[in-house]
Protein backbone atom coordinates (compact mmCIF):
# COMPACT_ATOMS: atom_id res chain seq x y z
CA UNK A 1 0.00 0.00 0.00
CA UNK A 2 2.82 2.37 1.10
CA UNK A 3 4.82 1.84 -2.13
CA UNK A 4 1.80 2.36 -4.34
CA UNK A 5 0.37 5.66 -2.55
CA UNK A 6 4.31 6.83 -3.24
CA UNK A 7 4.43 5.99 -6.58
CA UNK A 8 1.77 8.02 -7.63
CA UNK A 9 2.26 10.76 -4.77
CA UNK A 10 -1.18 10.18 -3.16
CA UNK A 11 -1.62 10.93 0.40
CA UNK A 12 -5.61 9.51 2.08
CA UNK A 13 -7.43 12.37 3.27
CA UNK A 14 -7.17 11.40 6.64
CA UNK A 15 -3.72 10.93 7.23
CA UNK A 16 -4.05 14.99 6.66
CA UNK A 17 -5.97 15.62 9.72
CA UNK A 18 -4.38 16.10 12.81
CA UNK A 19 -5.51 16.33 16.63
CA UNK A 20 -3.42 18.42 18.56
CA UNK A 21 -3.61 17.78 22.10
CA UNK A 22 -2.16 20.04 25.18
CA UNK A 23 -0.16 18.55 27.47
CA UNK A 24 1.03 20.41 30.67
CA UNK A 25 4.91 20.57 31.11
CA UNK A 26 5.27 23.24 33.78
CA UNK A 27 3.52 25.47 36.21
CA UNK A 28 1.58 27.71 35.90
CA UNK A 29 -1.31 26.23 34.58
CA UNK A 30 -3.32 29.09 33.26
CA UNK A 31 -0.23 30.37 30.60
CA UNK A 32 -0.75 28.22 27.50
CA UNK A 33 3.21 28.87 26.33
CA UNK A 34 3.05 25.82 29.60
CA UNK A 35 1.98 23.25 27.69
CA UNK A 36 3.75 21.29 24.58
CA UNK A 37 1.17 20.56 21.51
CA UNK A 38 0.86 16.64 20.83
CA UNK A 39 -0.13 15.80 17.35
CA UNK A 40 -2.79 13.00 17.08
CA UNK A 41 -2.61 11.48 13.34
CA UNK A 42 -3.29 8.02 11.68
CA UNK A 43 -0.88 5.81 12.67
CA UNK A 44 -0.26 4.57 9.19
CA UNK A 45 0.65 8.23 7.91
CA UNK A 46 2.93 7.97 11.33
CA UNK A 47 3.99 4.61 9.71
CA UNK A 48 4.89 5.97 5.85
CA UNK A 49 6.36 9.28 7.32
CA UNK A 50 9.13 7.06 9.32
CA UNK A 51 10.01 5.48 5.99
CA UNK A 52 10.26 8.51 3.73
CA UNK A 53 12.29 10.66 6.61
CA UNK A 54 14.50 7.75 7.30
CA UNK A 55 15.28 8.16 3.42
CA UNK A 56 15.67 11.48 3.53
CA UNK A 57 17.87 11.76 6.44
CA UNK A 58 19.75 8.88 4.57
CA UNK A 59 19.83 11.41 1.56
CA UNK A 60 21.47 14.06 3.52
CA UNK A 61 24.58 11.69 5.09
CA UNK A 62 25.23 10.46 1.82
CA UNK A 63 25.62 13.51 0.24
CA UNK A 64 27.16 15.40 2.75
CA UNK A 65 24.49 18.00 3.37
CA UNK A 66 24.76 18.19 7.00
CA UNK A 67 26.38 20.34 9.26
CA UNK A 68 28.82 18.72 11.70
CA UNK A 69 27.67 22.28 13.49
CA UNK A 70 23.81 20.78 13.42
CA UNK A 71 22.72 19.13 16.60
CA UNK A 72 18.70 20.11 16.56
CA UNK A 73 17.00 17.00 14.89
CA UNK A 74 19.68 14.37 14.50
CA UNK A 75 20.00 11.00 16.33
CA UNK A 76 22.36 10.90 18.89
CA UNK A 77 22.70 14.79 18.70
CA UNK A 78 20.94 17.07 21.20
CA UNK A 79 20.65 21.08 23.03
CA UNK A 80 23.04 18.93 25.29
CA UNK A 81 25.58 18.15 22.93
CA UNK A 82 25.19 21.05 21.53
CA UNK A 83 26.30 23.16 24.71
CA UNK A 84 28.77 20.95 25.39
CA UNK A 85 30.87 21.65 22.01
CA UNK A 86 30.21 25.10 22.94
CA UNK A 87 31.43 25.36 26.40
CA UNK A 88 34.53 23.38 24.96
CA UNK A 89 35.38 26.06 22.25
CA UNK A 90 34.42 28.70 24.82
CA UNK A 91 36.84 27.12 27.61
CA UNK A 92 39.83 26.97 25.06
CA UNK A 93 38.63 30.67 23.70
CA UNK A 94 39.52 31.42 27.36
CA UNK A 95 42.33 29.57 28.23
CA UNK A 96 44.00 31.11 24.82
CA UNK A 97 43.07 34.68 26.09
CA UNK A 98 41.05 35.46 23.37
CA UNK A 99 37.39 36.97 23.87
CA UNK A 100 34.08 35.24 23.24
CA UNK A 101 30.75 37.03 22.29
CA UNK A 102 27.73 34.88 22.16
CA UNK A 103 24.82 35.26 21.21
CA UNK A 104 21.12 32.89 21.81
CA UNK A 105 18.29 33.11 19.18
CA UNK A 106 15.14 31.33 19.55
CA UNK A 107 13.60 29.33 16.49
CA UNK A 108 10.82 27.71 18.29
CA UNK A 109 8.46 30.05 17.06
CA UNK A 110 10.00 30.24 13.70
CA UNK A 111 9.00 27.22 12.31
CA UNK A 112 5.74 27.35 13.39
CA UNK A 113 5.51 29.94 9.74
CA UNK A 114 8.03 27.30 7.75
CA UNK A 115 6.40 28.43 4.22
CA UNK A 116 5.58 25.42 2.02
CA UNK A 117 6.91 26.90 -1.13
CA UNK A 118 10.52 27.32 0.43
CA UNK A 119 10.14 24.50 1.91
CA UNK A 120 9.84 22.81 -1.61
CA UNK A 121 12.33 25.26 -3.05
CA UNK A 122 14.63 23.73 0.15
CA UNK A 123 14.33 20.09 -0.38
CA UNK A 124 14.86 20.63 -4.43
CA UNK A 125 17.97 22.38 -4.01
CA UNK A 126 19.44 19.43 -1.75
CA UNK A 127 18.47 17.44 -4.24
CA UNK A 128 14.80 15.85 -3.12
CA UNK A 129 13.02 15.60 -6.58
CA UNK A 130 10.67 13.55 -8.11
CA UNK A 131 8.07 11.03 -6.87
CA UNK A 132 9.41 11.67 -3.12
CA UNK A 133 9.08 15.76 -3.92
CA UNK A 134 5.59 14.85 -5.40
CA UNK A 135 4.44 12.99 -2.60
CA UNK A 136 5.89 15.30 0.69
CA UNK A 137 4.20 18.28 -1.64
CA UNK A 138 0.95 16.26 -1.44
CA UNK A 139 1.26 15.13 2.00
CA UNK A 140 1.34 18.87 3.35
CA UNK A 141 -1.29 20.23 0.39
CA UNK A 142 -4.69 20.83 2.07
CA UNK A 143 -3.72 19.53 5.58
CA UNK A 144 -5.82 20.86 8.25
CA UNK A 145 -6.10 20.24 12.48
CA UNK A 146 -7.95 20.81 15.65
CA UNK A 147 -6.86 21.14 19.22
CA UNK A 148 -8.96 18.92 21.69
CA UNK A 149 -9.30 20.00 25.47
CA UNK A 150 -10.83 17.32 27.11
CA UNK A 151 -14.18 16.34 25.58
CA UNK A 152 -14.17 19.52 23.76
CA UNK A 153 -12.89 19.89 19.92
CA UNK A 154 -11.82 22.89 18.39
CA UNK A 155 -13.17 23.87 14.87
CA UNK A 156 -11.10 22.19 12.08
CA UNK A 157 -8.42 24.79 10.87
CA UNK A 158 -6.13 24.89 7.85
CA UNK A 159 -2.43 24.52 8.57
CA UNK A 160 -0.83 26.73 5.68
CA UNK A 161 2.50 26.76 7.01
CA UNK A 162 5.03 25.27 9.04
CA UNK A 163 4.52 21.45 10.34
CA UNK A 164 1.92 20.00 12.26
CA UNK A 165 4.35 18.96 15.36
CA UNK A 166 4.64 15.46 16.95
CA UNK A 167 4.24 13.81 13.33
CA UNK A 168 6.92 11.60 11.85
CA UNK A 169 8.26 14.01 9.34
CA UNK A 170 8.28 17.44 10.97
CA UNK A 171 11.66 17.06 12.54
CA UNK A 172 13.49 16.53 9.01
CA UNK A 173 11.74 19.23 7.70
CA UNK A 174 13.16 21.49 10.18
CA UNK A 175 16.59 20.67 9.64
CA UNK A 176 16.41 21.76 6.18
CA UNK A 177 14.87 25.02 6.98
CA UNK A 178 18.23 25.71 9.11
CA UNK A 179 20.49 25.73 5.70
Amino acid sequence: MFTQLFSVGAVPGDWKNAIITPVFKKEPTGNVSNYRPISLTCVASKIMERVIARHIYDHLYRNQLLSCMQHGFIKGRSTCTNLLESMNDWTLSVQSNKSVTIVYIDFSRAFDSVSHEKLFTHLYAYGIRGDLLKWLKEFFHCRTHQTRVGLLLSDVANLFSGVVQGNGIGAVMHVYHIY
